[in-house]
C-alpha cells in the first residue's frame, strides 16, 4: 500500500487529535492527584501497596462472582 493509503482520513485524524487532548488532560489530572496525596503525608510506596491490595481484592471478587454465577 501507498504511504498515502496509510494515513488517516480527516475525522480519524480529528477524533485522535481529540483522544490525545482528552488524554493529556486525564494525565494531568492525575498528576494533579498525586501531587495532593503526597502532599497529604502519602508515600509512593503506600500508594503503589494501596494499589496492589486493591488489584488483589478486584481479583478475589472476580473470583467469587464467577463462582457465584456458577451456583
Amino acid at each position: 500500500p501507498s504511504p498515502r493509503s496509510c494515513q488517516p482520513s480527516g475525522a480519524n485524524e480529528e477524533a485522535l487529535r481529540y483522544e490525545i487532548k482528552e488524554l493529556k488532560q486525564k494525565d494531568l489530572a492525575l498528576d494533579q492527584e498525586i501531587a495532593q496525596l503526597l502532599s497529604e503525608g502519602y508515600s509512593l510506596e503506600e500508594l503503589e501497596k494501596h494499589i496492589s491490595l486493591l488489584h488483589e481484592y478486584n481479583d478475589i471478587k472476580d473470583a467469587g462472582q464467577m463462582l457465584l454465577g456458577k451456583l
